[in-house]
């Protein structure tokens, strides 16, 4: 830790200055003072300058600008720490797992797992009914657009044949109309308001153990969706000092209550975002497009509302000075959230955004031009869908998916998330997945656009300076230039290129100048 008033140089090191969207501007050392960045240069003359100053020799190591996650759920994934994970099972593996489990885990007089893959492993209520058939289970799809419930949480929650479920939600039946327990996007929200929500206490914890997991990753700041309840949380954590991530919060249009303009930021926490789904998922078969899912060939997805509903309701919270970012996965999503925000008008918070927009159609990138939005785009997502994505969606549209240099190119803004705990929240796979088209291991995906890979300094920008424009806080961080906060992230065993992250090391995470881990 450092000490008011104590200025901390760090020294050599590879120093990836400079700013904007630019090629790094190499150095060797920076000094560090009242938590902001006072100098940039060689050793030698930083230690000149700063004679009094705590020196930390890096060795070599390569010193960037603080990593940052563009869309990520931080309490929930706090929470999935401790949830019965699925991850990578298939039927055999989930049942083993679930009938290992105490069902004293999850909310009380209920059992919840995460990470279900639904192309690894179809589940239904008759599954879980075999390992579960009197305790109620809910089993929660990776993407979080789908759950898998038992029985005994169909018959708790009241869910029948003749249940009706409002636009934007699939209740599924079998043959005969009897639900099959798999619930999707708006339809979950039956299931979920039956189950105990963690006290504020638990969310505390779940957020300061997100926040444990990524400062060891080296993550400095992070744009949340906030749970229902949260945002007094944060508040709270930041006045008392125990934020060190800086915190971009959201709230959800479909939670309400937004009718003032955004309150004033504290030191590590904002909320001025506004967050609406336009349609659901991939994985889930919700994703609004503009034609069939190739195995599902009645099925366009759910398209949750129309130009003129979302924007009347968009209109309103931007008027009130609020920025929205738009889920939009689907070709016909991503089309309508463009349309809708080329019309809205710009506020002073920053800029509006559009989140996953994994399938762009043919005109997408000059859509995405003609609204200015800011792209934030989840790379390690290219990682977990290209198992199955085809089979869903066919080749060619394949070629449209995970479109990220052409936007850049075009002068799109590009920040890149995780969606952590939907996937991996190592900033080192995404920028390994946005450089290479592959994970750790390599592999090769004939149906995807490989020109579409990020150039190495392009991508740790996206990772650093794309989240702050994303944030509106381009002047404040996102660089390592004099007078941005100090939020840096310090790495080993990294090639010069940068462009191989498999064994890259977190040595330092570094926030608003104080060593958060080392």
């Amino acid at each position: 830790m450092t000490t008011s008033g104590e200025t901390l140089l760090l020294t050599g090191a590879r120093v990836f200055g400079g700013s904007g969207w630019n090629p790094p501007d190499w150095s060797e050392a920076v000094a560090i003072q009242g938590g902001l960045i006072a100098a940039v240069g060689t050793s030698a003359d930083l230690k000149s300058r700063f004679p009094s100053g705590r020196e930390i020799d890096l060795g070599g190591a390569l010193l960037l600008p603080g990593l940052c996650d563009a869309h990520i759920h931080l309490a929930t994934g706090g929470r999935s720490l401790t949830t019965v994970d699925l991850v990578g099972l298939d039927r055999d593996g989930i049942a083993e797992k679930l009938s290992r489990t105490s069902i004293r885990s999850g909310s009380p007089g209920w059992l919840e797992a995460c990470n279900w893959e639904a192309w690894r492993a179809p589940l239904d209520a008759a599954f879980l009914d075999a390992i579960f058939p009197n305790f109620p289970v809910v089993v929660y799809g990776r993407d979080l657009h789908s759950v898998c419930c038992n029985s005994a949480a169909l018959a708790t929650t009241g869910i029948t044949s003749e249940t009706a479920v409002s636009e934007g939600g699939v209740i599924e039946h079998d043959d005969d109309g009897v639900p099959t327990g798999i619930l999707r996007d708006e339809a979950m929200n039956l299931i979920i308001r039956f189950i105990p929500q963690p006290e504020r206490a638990a969310v505390t914890e779940h957020i300061l153990s997100a926040q444990e997991h990524l400062l060891r990753l080296g993550v400095t700041a992070v744009s949340e969706i906030l749970d229902s309840g949260a945002e007094g949380i944060y508040r709270e954590l930041d006045a008392d000092g125990r934020l060190q991530l800086m915190v971009d919060a959201w709230r959800r249009l479909d939670n309400g209550g937004i009718d003032s303009p955004p309150p004033q930021p504290g030191r590590r926490f904002q909320v001025n975002t506004v967050k609406a789904f336009l349609d659901g998922s991939f994985g889930s078969r919700t994703a609004a497009l503009d034609a069939p899912f190739s195995d599902d060939p009645g099925n366009t997805g759910l398209l949750i509302y129309s130009d003129g509903e979302i924007f009347s309701q968009l209109s309103r919270v931007v008027g009130l000075g609020w920025r929205v970012a738009l889920h939009a996965i689907g070709d016909r999503a991503f089309a309508q959230a463009c349309r809708v925000l080329a019309q809205l008008p710009r506020v002073p918070a920053g800029p509006h955004r559009i989140e996953h927009l994994q399938l762009l159609p043919i005109n997408g990138v000059k859509l995405m031009q003609q609204c200015f939005a800011v792209a934030s785009v989840q790379p390690v997502h290219f990682l977990d869908d290209t198992p199955w994505l085809a089979t869903h969606i066919g080749a060619e549209r394949c070629r449209r998916t995970f479109i990220w240099r052409s936007l850049l190119e075009t002068g799109v803004p590009l920040a890149i998330g995780s969606d952590w705990p939907v996937a991996s929240a190592d900033p080192r796979l995404n920028l390994h997945a946005a450089i290479n088209r592959c994970g750790f291991k390599g592999g090769k995906f004939d149906e995807y656009d490989p020109a579409e890979a990020l150039p190495p300094h392009l991508a740790v920008r996206a990772a650093t300076h794309g989240w702050a424009v994303a944030a509106g806080l381009a002047h404040r961080r996102g660089a390592i230039t004099p007078g941005l906060t100090a939020d840096l992230t310090i790495i080993t065993d990294l090639p010069a290129g940068l462009r191989d992250w498999s064994r890259a090391q977190i040595r330092f995470t570094i926030c608003a100048g104080e060593i958060a881990f080392r």
